[in-house]
């Protein structure tokens, strides 16, 4: 009996791509001598996509379409794709098809040549696309691997092959903010890279601002050390405090330094503590606003009908 592949992608303005998306990964499933499927996910939007889709499945029984009753994100649709997948294989990847499907054939052969691997994603080998993708994404990572207590693979992408019991173990997982690469990770299980090229078509639906959302909820997600950051930082001061207080009070009695007391030192100090304390508390709330959402329990995504 022939094994089977689930092919899951999301769709966000992606009707363009659907039918290359759809050909070409099957082709592949063919010519591996794999039993597919495909999962595509509509995030919520008014293109036509849905039309197109539909198309596809009036000729293929074997096709599906999830979809949500508004704009969830990539990674509820991603993980709601995964969900709906029957495969003993689990195949993701964006529509768009920047990481290219023919990736798919090798992360393939190595699966089958160990059976003790569980997963196979992509690592884009170079980031292009001008100073957000590249110097941001590489301070990005700089910055996560500072933080997280254990490291990540750093530009990893979405195509990823996967067994199906990594995917079951994957989805206990209920995070409502979290970063998908370490979620992955934390799973565990034995995942290797593949080493991509990544064909960036110089147009993105992921505006600068997206991008700074979700490196900052990624951060505050997947690492509590800010928290402890600002633990040593107010430790230090009040340490500094400490001692200037007892240099002032010897010197009171000792009288073996003359200074002019002046105003502008008291007031660089207030304003820098004064800020270092709302930084603080900022950055305590952030941390508090997560694990409100969280407790909320509200569902990652709402499926409208599945198609």
């Amino acid at each position: 009996m022939k094994k089977k592949i689930s092919f899951v992608t999301s769709l966000y303005f992606s009707a363009k791509y659907i039918p290359d998306f759809y050909t070409l990964h099957k082709n592949i499933a063919n010519q591996l001598n794999l039993d597919y499927e495909f999962v595509f996910v509509n995030d919520g939007y008014t293109d036509n996509s849905i039309e197109v889709v539909k198309s596809i499945i009036a000729n293929d029984s074997k096709v599906k379409l999830v979809v949500f009753s508004r704009n969830f994100g990539q990674y509820p649709a991603m993980f709601a794709g995964m969900k709906y997948a029957e495969g003993d294989y689990i195949y993701t990847n964006d529509a768009d098809l920047e990481e290219e499907p023919k990736n798919l054939i090798p992360m393939y052969n190595i699966m089958q040549n160990d059976d003790d691997i569980d997963v196979v994603y992509a690592v884009i080998k170079e980031r292009t696309g001008g100073i957000i993708r590249g110097y941001f994404g590489k301070l990005f990572f700089n910055f996560l691997d500072f933080l997280s207590d254990f490291k990540i693979e750093r530009n990893q992408g979405w195509q990823r092959l996967q067994t199906n019991q990594f995917v079951q173990s994957l989805l206990l997982y209920k995070e409502a903010e979290t970063f998908p690469a370490g979620l992955m990770a934390l799973a565990g299980y034995n995942q290797i890279p593949f080493l991509i090229e990544k064909n960036y078509k110089g147009s993105t639906v992921y505006t600068f601002k997206k991008r700074l959302q979700f490196a900052f909820n990624s951060l505050v997600a997947f690492s509590s050390k800010p928290l402890v950051v600002i633990s040593v930082i107010g430790s230090i001061i009040s340490f500094l405090s400490m001692l200037g207080l007892c240099f002032i009070a010897l010197n009171k009695l000792f009288n073996f330094i003359n200074y002019q007391s002046g105003w502008a030192s008291i007031i660089i100090s207030i304003w820098f503590v004064g800020g270092l304390i709302l930084t603080s508390v900022g950055i305590i709330g952030i941390y508090l606003a997560k694990v409100f959402n969280q407790i909320k329990n509200r569902p990652l995504y709402i499926v409208k009908k599945i198609i």
